[in-house]
């Protein structure tokens, strides 16, 4: 392997690694609005009981997903 090939190689690793992270955010953030939609304290006086099934729902099959993932690389 020569250097532009390595150089391709860590601008690759780095682009990735950027998308990720951007992605972590965007997901942390959309969980934090399900659960103030949850919160009848907060968000959740505004919406309805079929809203915040919903947003329950969302966030239980994401959790169940993580749960999943770590039990494959177990």
């Amino acid at each position: 392997m020569n250097d532009e090939e390595r150089q391709t190689l860590r601008n690759h690793i780095i682009f990735l690694g950027t998308q990720l992270e951007q992605e972590r955010k965007r997901s942390m953030a959309k969980s934090e609005l399900l659960r103030r939609l949850l919160d009848r304290e907060d968000l959740g006086w505004a919406v309805n009981d079929e809203v915040r099934s919903l947003a329950y729902q969302c966030l239980t099959d994401e959790y169940l997903q993580s749960r999943e993932k770590e039990n494959r690389h177990d």
